[in-house]
Order: C-alpha cells, then structure tokens, then sequence
C-alpha cells in the first residue's frame, strides 16, 4: 500500500511514467497504462504536465489493434542533461576527465585535462565550458579516488579536496545536486552493467594507479556495496606488508606475487564470482599467473575468475552516467507499508 501525499503520489507516478517512456522509446498511452499499473486517464493527465513542461513531446499515430490508431509520445532526451567528472592517473599524471550526457546517457560533449596541482576550484572551468554546451544541466557527479559521507570527503588521494569545502562548493556554485562516487566504485559498477559475464551477481574491482595504493570497488549481488562510512575498498593500508607506491611494477613475478596475495585476501572475506584487475601495466598472460598464485594460497579451495582490463577510464565514465542517471530518477522517497 502506498502512503504519502497527493503531489508525493503524482510525482512517483510522473517518474513511473518518465522511466517507462524512457526504457520504451516511444509509447502510446495505453502502452504506458499497461507498462506502469496506472489508468489510462492518469497517464493522459501525467503526459499532458511533461509535454508542457518540455519533458514529453507527440509523435505521429500508429496502428492499435484492430482499433483506432493511437497518438504516440516520446521522452525528450535533451530536456535535461548530468555533467560528470572523474579523474585517474594516466602516464603518471592526474588526467581529469568531463562528460556531458542526455538523459538517455548519450554523450554529447567531452574533454579531458591534465591539473599537476589538484584544488577545490579546479574543476570549475571545464564544467562552465560543459554547461555552455547545453541548455540545462540538473546534476553534477564527481568521481574521485576517495571516499565522502553525508557532504564530507574523508579520504582523497588529493589531500585538498578532504573536508566539507569540496561538495558545499559545487552545490553553492552551480544550484544542482552534486555527487560524490568512488572511483573504483564507478568503475565496477560500469563493468558489472556493461560487460560482466551473465548471470555473475558478485564482482571485486581492483585499480592499481602505482604512484598510489590500490582501491577496490565491490558490487554484491547486483549493486555496489559501500560498507560502513563508505569505508570498504580502501584496501591500500591491508596489513599484507606490501608497500604498494614502491612495488615493482615492470617485475611481472612480483606483481603477480603481490596482487595474488590481495586477491586471495578477498576470495576469503567476500569470494565473489568474478576480479576485475585494472592497471596500465598488465601484459598477456598476466590473470593466469595471478589466478596460479592464488590458487597456491589458498590451497587449491578457491578457483579465481580473474579479469585483467587497461579500460579503467572507459568503465569509470560509463559507471558514473550509470549513478547520475540513477538519481536523476531517484528524486522521491516512496514509503511502502506491508513489503
């Protein structure tokens, strides 16, 4: 049963309708009836408010069944767009990376930089020149290797960005939500979305940037898991006595050696299906060397799946439109009774 006011009900309606028209393309009104659970005549009134608004617009008639042809409409893409920005180490420096995406996720403007020296406000004018690109922009997701709990980053491997400053900032500055997403959080999630073998619901990311210590992002039965104040996946500081920033990495035997340990370390705690290891470094042959270690390890009781990728950046942004996307129809809390 649900519960709430009338203008909380209309608007939980209104995204039932905006994701199904979304998902479908194109729809009719009784199409939509059909896919949502709601009358007919609670669609006509929820399409007529999106297409004044700009959100819906009519399309030409098509057949029905052995009836009159239908009117049908369509989900304006273009009616809003998200900005993402995400950064990683590439050929040993801070590349930042900047994504403006419709709200089907189509990327309609990109750029990328190199900042030596990474501060509050140094993300501002590629995002001014994203803006510029488009009519309106209704959200803003960073995506960073660190870590933010309820507005405050906690952990960044950009010392400046730790404290409240950094989203208080963002969100003054431009009057859009704005997003914190772990890097490798975002990057597991686009994996698991996009490329994760069927039917794999548990999927360990690991980056090793080398000039930092690894993270780790984790989806657990089909979504990403945070743990405790967003905590889980800082796994650079694991007593392993691996001093991660001085490991060689062109020694294909000591990294293999090493990483072996982490993942074995992870088969223990969390065992899930699939590891997908990224890193710049990683040549031909390498998952199977890291999957004997483990299997050395833990006495030949856990087969590793072991992945290695150098498409971090592709599925970093591809995971983050994924979050942003997300909450662009996540605006509302429903309270459900009896569930």
């Amino acid at each position: 049963m649900l519960s709430g006011n009338t203008l909380l009900i209309k608007e939980v309606n209104k995204n039932l309708v905006r994701e199904s028209l979304k998902l479908l393309r194109q729809a009719t009104k009784q199409e939509l009836a059909a896919k949502t659970g709601l009358s007919v005549v609670t669609v006509n009134s929820l399409l007529a408010d999106m297409i004044k608004e700009g959100e819906v617009f009519e399309g030409e008639m098509v057949p029905s069944n052995g009836g009159r042809p239908s009117l049908s409409y369509h989900y304006n893409v273009n009616f809003s767009h998200g900005i993402v920005v995400f950064g990683h180490q590439k050929e040993n420096k801070n590349c930042i990376h900047l994504a403006v995406v419709d709200l089907s996720g189509e990327i309609v403007y990109r750029e990328e930089t190199f900042i030596e020296d990474i501060h509050i406000d140094s993300f501002e004018e590629m995002i001014d020149r994203g803006i510029k690109k488009v009519e309106s922009v209704s959200i803003i997701g960073f995506g960073l290797p660190g870590e933010e709990e309820e507005g405050i980053v906690t952990i960044n491997d950009y010392s400046r960005l730790i404290g409240e400053e950094f989203m208080s900032h963002y969100k003054e500055r431009y009057k859009v939500p704005v997003i914190f997403v772990n890097d490798v959080n975002a990057a597991v999630n686009g994996y698991f979305h996009y490329k994760g073998a069927g039917g794999i619901r548990n999927v360990a990311g690991i980056y090793f940037p080398r000039l930092y210590n690894p993270g780790a992002g984790l989806v657990l039965s089909g979504e990403v898991y945070t743990g405790y104040k967003s905590f889980a996946g800082e796994i650079g500081t694991m007593p392993l006595g691996i001093d991660w920033p001085k490991l060689n990495y062109s020694s294909r035997e000591e990294t293999a050696e090493n990483i072996g340990k982490l993942v074995a370390s992870f088969a223990c705690v969390i065992a899930p299906e699939q590891f997908v290891l990224y890193g710049d470094f990683f040549q031909e042959g390498d998952a199977i060397r890291i999957k004997e270690y483990v299997r050395i390890l833990l006495n030949g009781k856990f087969d590793a799946y072991v992945v290695v990728s150098e498409q971090f950046e592709e599925d970093f942004e591809q995971g983050m439109i994924r979050f942003i996307l997300e909450q662009t129809g996540n605006k509302y809390i429903l309270s459900r009774k009896g569930l």
